[in-house]
C-alpha cells in the first residue's frame, strides 16, 4: 500500500487546499498532507463508499441484462429465442 500512495497523485482540488492553507510547504509536503487527508475521507466514508458501490454494480448488471435482452431480440428468433428467455425449458 506505501508504494501504492508513493505512485499516486492527490486529488487537484484538495491539493491547492492544502497549498493555500500552508504556502509554506512545499509541494511534496503538500502532496503528503493531502494524500494523508484523503485517505482519512475514505476511511471515514467506507461503509457509503460500499454501498453506494454495490447500488452501482447492480444498477451496471440490470442495464447490462437490458442490453443482452435487446440483443436477442434483434438477432434470435423461434426456438433459441424462447430458450434465452427460459420459455422452453431441456
Amino acid at each position: 500500500m506505501k508504494q501504492e500512495i508513493k505512485n499516486r497523485e492527490p486529488m487537484p482540488a484538495v491539493l491547492k487546499h492544502v497549498m493555500k492553507q500552508n504556502p509554506t510547504m512545499s509541494k511534496e509536503e503538500a502532496v503528503k498532507k493531502a494524500l494523508a487527508m484523503e485517505a482519512r475521507y475514505d476511511e471515514a466514508n467506507k461503509e457509503r463508499n460500499e454501498k453506494r458501490n454495490a447500488e452501482y454494480r447492480k444498477e451496471w448488471e440490470r442495464a447490462l441484462q437490458k442490453e443482452n435482452d435487446h440483443w436477442a431480440l434483434e438477432m434470435l428468433s423461434g426456438d433459441a429465442l424462447a430458450e434465452y428467455f427460459n420459455v422452453i425449458k431441456d
